[in-house]
């Protein structure tokens, strides 16, 4: 379930409260390991997804990131020039991030063989829209236009995180992740035509790159309807739908060529339990047929879920 460690459980809110800030909470692997298996022990998912960020590696390459309540990251300074892409720096995962691998062994270490362990980074796109504009953006005026008016450079900048995102996913693979995940959180965004031609290079490279290290790749993309074929074009081995996409519309796309994951609307669980678990039923019969499906919601659980539908939730697709 994606951000399934995160701020709806109350075991959650009060590591953090006692941990301090997200980012801290992020570089202690004790810390990042706790809120990682708080969900399995709670629900017991098949799979832990281990705590961290997708700015992770910006962090590493010399960027200023912060959160700030009510605003979200914030990333200092933009990238928006030559000079700017120039002073990023490589970062050997193994040192720079070696809090994130530490917490993979302490995850593998308390769930044994049993479940599976995933692994993530944000794809080229993402990365590089929080790198330019700074912040989370609706219309992403700063990287549309550096991507129209300075192609070179954008492509520069696409190209560096892709150099420092191989070593970072091999690294968490080392540590014990089973299977990788390229969140696109922002590739919506973009037509068909702008994503095939500017970022699926980008994307196609770094998931080729990711799949020599022998695990399964995941790709996810928000707001991928009019983009399913240029996914399962990037040799993901599985294409993560979001909420707006009908089942039968992706598997009929799709689903011959790649493993399907999603795609429960997260405002469901807003729903009494009997509901979410007709919603469940729902999308597991849907996908049914599919051969190679995971269930997932069909973008990030949001903090003020109740417990009794993520309960409700997990009782009938684990049974």
């Amino acid at each position: 379930m994606m951000r399934q460690a995160g701020r709806y459980l109350p075991e959650y809110r009060a590591t953090r409260l006692d941990k301090g800030g997200f980012l801290d909470m992020v570089h202690d692997p004790a810390t990042a390991a706790e809120v990682t298996l708080q969900p399995i022990r709670r629900y017991g998912m098949d799979a832990a997804v281990i705590f961290c960020d997708i700015l992770v590696p910006p962090a590493a390459m010399g960027i200023e990131v912060r959160f700030e309540e009510g605003v979200g990251p914030l990333l200092d300074p933009p990238v928006r020039d030559a000079a700017a892409i120039n002073r990023l720096s490589d970062f050997d995962p193994d040192v720079a991030t070696a809090f994130l691998g530490a917490a993979i062994e302490r995850v593998r270490g308390e769930l044994g063989d049993e479940r599976a362990i995933l692994g993530f980074c944000g794809a080229p796109f993402t990365v590089a829209s929080y790198l330019i504009e700074g912040r989370s953006s609706r219309n992403f005026e700063n990287t549309k236009a550096l991507m129209l008016g300075s192609p070179e450079l954008f492509d520069r900048l696409l190209e560096r995180v892709v150099d420092v995102s191989i070593p970072y996913l091999a690294h968490q693979v080392r540590a014990g992740a089973d299977a990788l995940q390229i969140f696109d959180s922002w590739g919506g965004a973009l037509d068909e035509v702008t994503y095939r031609a500017r970022i699926l290079p980008s994307l196609t490279r770094l998931v080729s790159a990711a799949k020599e290290n022998g695990v399964p790749v995941i790709a996810y993309l928000n707001g991928c309807h009019h983009l399913l074929e240029a996914l399962a074009d990037s040799g993901a081995d599985v294409v993560s739908i979001d909420w707006r996409v009908p089942p039968a519309e992706a598997i009929a796309r799709i689903g011959d060529r790649v493993a399907l994951q999603g795609n429960l609307d997260p405002c469901t669980l807003f729903a009494p339990p009997d509901v979410v678990r007709e919603k469940a039923r729902g999308v597991l019969d849907a996908f049914a047929d599919q051969r190679g499906y995971i269930f997932n919601l069909g973008s990030g659980i949001l903090p003020k879920t109740p417990l009794e539908s993520v309960a409700a939730l997990w009782e009938t697709v684990l049974t």
